[in-house]
């Protein structure tokens, strides 16, 4: 299931080239899948706006912080914040 394109995420992250296109794929590949492990709503086929803007947040994430090293944020949770946010309507609480 693709949310974005290649091609939105270099507008997204205002790439004027293809230098960067390989690493970019698969960031919206590790980033879609990333998100279908969070939610646990049944997923629109088409998604939503907030699961593609969710998408282009995560791959940026991805991209400004190629390396884990002790200067990447972290806020100590699974997604960034702002993707939490946009996801968490699309998340059902676990009940034990």
């Amino acid at each position: 299931m693709d949310w974005v394109t290649l091609n939105e995420v270099k507008h997204h992250l205002r790439y004027d080239d293809d230098a960067n296109d390989t690493n970019l794929t698969m960031y919206i590949l590790a980033a879609e899948s990333a998100i279908k492990r969070y939610i646990t709503e049944e997923i629109p086929a088409a998604g939503t706006d907030d699961i593609k803007i969710a998408t282009l947040m995560l791959v940026g994430y991805f991209d400004e912080n190629r390396s884990p090293d002790k200067d990447t944020p972290s806020n100590g949770n699974y997604l960034p914040q702002p993707v939490v946010s946009l996801l968490y309507p699309y998340r059902l609480p676990t009940v034990t």
